[in-house]
């Protein structure tokens, strides 16, 4: 697999960030000066969704009529006149690198989202998700992007990362989500005390559909550990069953949990992606 050497996301994340704006936040048409309402629990201005209890919200929004007609503890979710905030999260494990294009396409959403929140007013925080998770200024993870150093699973880093997590903000994660993890304690966990959540599954093309016949020797991206295998028929089949069900498990939570979301395979420009996937999703919007 590729050395582990810092990897900067392109000029065109830069470029592109100026001529979109998100398009999957609430925009309700007054707030004070200079701020914008987003989502979450606490004071409320006006009634916005419902998504399922975690621990840490308020049990103040439970709705017990919800409760009674479906057993599930869900709470309400309201607008808040605050700052918008955006806590931008992306997985700097050595997985992401085994692919060139899928860390590119992983390091410009980054830069990407980062950039266009920045220029609609938000407090953004970029979250390295590595060993040590740790906060990034935009301008300086631009200039010096990421070694993608990291060894342990996407469950552990978001663990060690709650604390640097602002209550109420927008949240946005990026990685391939292939590690061991259980989705409904992951999407639940950074739903929790949100203002909103999205999450990015960035495959590499071998990732979503490798290839039948080919005789490899993989070595896990974690801990070094390298398995000779032939990928038949069967084993492919199987590795696509398990993916399937790993992606509706992800999509399934996040659903329940008022969340978005979407699966981009690495290939296309940037361009073409926030043409094609983004802008079709309604995640972005020209601006």
């Amino acid at each position: 697999m590729p050395e582990t050497s810092a990897r900067r996301p392109s000029q065109d994340s830069v470029a592109e960030a100026t001529l979109w704006k998100l398009g999957w936040v609430p925009s309700p048409p007054h707030g004070r000066a200079g701020d914008a309402l987003t989502r979450g629990t606490g004071s409320s201005i006006e009634f916005q969704d419902h998504r399922v209890y975690a621990p840490g919200d308020d049990v103040r929004h439970l709705d017990w009529r919800a409760y009674a007609r479906t057993g599930e503890l869900t709470v309400k979710l309201y607008s808040q006149e605050l700052l918008p905030r955006l806590d931008l999260l992306f997985d700097a494990s050595r997985s992401m690198t085994v692919d060139d294009a899928k860390v590119g396409t992983a390091l410009d959403l980054t830069s990407f989202f980062a950039g266009i929140a920045t220029r609609q007013g938000f407090a953004v925080r970029v979250i390295e998700l590595g060993d040590a998770p740790r906060v990034r200024e935009l301008d300086e993870f631009r200039e010096n992007g990421s070694e993608f150093a990291g060894r342990l699973p996407l469950s552990s880093t978001l663990e060690q990362a709650t604390g640097l997590l602002r209550p109420g903000t927008l949240r946005l994660l990026i990685g391939d989500f292939l590690s061991p993890h259980d989705p409904a304690q992951l999407v639940r966990g950074l739903a929790a005390r949100a203002g909103g959540l999205a999450l990015f599954q960035v495959l590499s093309r071998d990732d979503a559909a490798p290839p039948v016949g080919v005789a490899f020797r993989l070595q896990d991206a974690e801990t070094g550990e390298a398995r000779e295998i032939v990928l038949g028929q069967a084993v492919v089949d199987d590795y696509l069953d398990r993916l399937k069900r790993l992606t509706g498990a992800l999509e399934t939570e996040c659903r329940r949990a008022a969340a978005r979301f979407t699966r981009v395979v690495s290939g296309p420009s940037l361009r073409e992606l926030t043409r094609d996937v983004l802008a079709r999703e309604g995640l972005v919007v020209p601006g």
